[in-house]
């Protein structure tokens, strides 16, 4: 039971520390695969997001939702349709 917490103090202060200094040497990469754009995925948020206007908007005319709230949920969420469009047109051409 004694060799374990020697494993674990070992652990502590010898890998997670070199593990913290070598972090940023692939860091970059990581960020260049959150970056890249995928069509597909694009398009399917796009598709999500209509969805999600057309729900808002169904709500609203039930009831569900007040006017003002309704406008500003509307409002954002077109604001993040006209992004996704615009990279999705981006990427075309």
């Amino acid at each position: 039971m004694h060799f374990i917490s020697d494993y674990i103090l070992v652990f502590i202060f010898f890998v997670l520390p070199v593990i913290f200094v070598i972090q940023p040497l692939f860091l970059n990469k990581i960020n260049n695969l959150k970056n890249k754009i995928d069509l597909p995925s694009l398009k399917r948020k796009k598709r999500l997001l209509y969805r999600q206007i057309k729900e808002l908007e169904m709500e609203f005319d039930i009831g569900n939702i007040n006017q003002k709230d309704f406008k500003i949920s509307r409002k954002e969420l077109k604001i993040e349709v006209s992004e996704v469009i615009t990279k999705l047109n981006s990427n075309k051409i």
